[in-house]
């Protein structure tokens, strides 16, 4: 049985989870959007490394 890998998110992919998120959309509506299973821990670490930047 092979394991599935996950891909990191590209930086689009990134944008574009932040500005659904701005629109209120739910993390499952982006997850669908963006044919991914999950968003939450890897756009949890992008937004993270943002706030160290600033």
């Amino acid at each position: 049985m092979e394991v599935k890998k996950h891909r990191r998110l590209t930086h689009k992919e990134r944008v574009q989870i932040q500005t659904l998120l701005n629109e209120n959309k739910s993390k499952a509506y982006i997850a669908k959007t963006l044919n991914r299973s999950q968003i939450s821990q890897s756009h949890k670490s992008y937004k993270n490394s943002l706030t160290t930047i600033k």
